[in-house]
């Protein structure tokens, strides 16, 4: 039986394809000497050290809840070459407040895990002081098959009393809400969305994909029960998604005969600047 628990290493897979929204993100942010840098839900750090990089004079801080994608970030900011103003620390989104020192705050594909997270980032803005950046990045694929199966299939017979409000866990709100939030906060808003059409390779090549975030929540359900009630619901769960994902998203051949899968992705960009007049240093 495989483990489901937050892997970094799954994670990382097609890591440059997950990259890219992050440098889109953050590309779109103009601070130019920040002091505290914030990286809010930045699992394995690999993104956040593209941010120490970025503002060498700034001290940049990773922020995650799992322990497991902490410790790999500290042991990777511990290494020979690492930023030294680079740092990171397990924190629960939903208890954190930015420092009154804080002048980026990024956040990438985290905040679709926390329902009712508008009201969340209303507070974030609110304590953020003039002059200060925010950017935030949410997957808005929730009803492509890849994500709508996992409700579906949420509510069949054989998994709902595992999986029962699974999926509730994952939220997101229209670019005019986000945009809303912003504005009413005295921010300067720059909200736009994006659907990468992006090629993937393999035999189950949207369930690697999807298995590194969105599907996790119900393997882990599933293989908890497969160990406390000695049934094998994972398996069958597995075999039941990727044979749908293998209808919904056929494979093509290129002429050289490499088998690849077109996998579109929409996401939902939200950046700021708060108005006003910075202060002074």
């Amino acid at each position: 039986m495989q483990d489901f628990t937050w892997d970094p290493q799954q994670y990382t897979v097609y890591a440059d394809r997950r990259a890219r929204p992050f440098h889109d993100l953050t590309a779109r942010v103009r601070a130019t000497d920040p002091k505290l840098v914030v990286d809010l839900g930045c699992g394995p750090g690999n993104m956040t050290r593209t941010l120490a990089e970025r503002w060498p004079g700034a001290r940049v801080r990773g922020l995650d809840s799992s322990a497991d994608m902490v410790a790999t970030a500290q042991q990777s900011a511990a290494g020979s070459g690492a930023p030294s103003n680079l740092e990171f620390a397990q924190v629960d989104a939903q208890r954190w407040s930015p420092e009154p020192e804080v002048d980026v705050l990024v956040s990438n594909a985290m905040l679709q895990w926390i329902p009712d997270h508008r009201r969340l980032v209303a507070d974030w803005l609110e304590a953020l002081r003039p002059g200060a950046w925010f950017a935030v990045q949410v997957p808005g694929n929730f009803a492509a098959p890849s994500h709508a199966t996992i409700a579906e299939l949420s509510r069949r017979p054989e998994y709902a009393h595992v999986l029962e409000g699974v999926t509730d866990r994952e939220s997101v709100y229209t670019t005019d809400e986000y945009l809303e939030t912003l504005v009413t906060a005295g921010f300067e808003p720059d909200v736009w969305e994006t659907t990468y059409s992006q090629t993937l390779s393999g035999e189950n090549p949207v369930y690697d994909w999807v298995r590194g975030a969105a599907l996790r929540p119900s393997l882990q359900r599933l293989e908890a029960a497969d160990r406390r009630d000695g049934t094998n619901l994972l398996d069958q769960y597995v075999e039941e998604y990727r044979r749908i994902m293998r209808e919904a998203y056929p494979r093509f051949s290129t002429p050289d005969g490499v088998f690849l899968t077109d996998y579109p992705f929409r996401r939902i960009f939200v950046v700021g600047v708060k108005k006003g007049l910075a202060p002074s240093i």
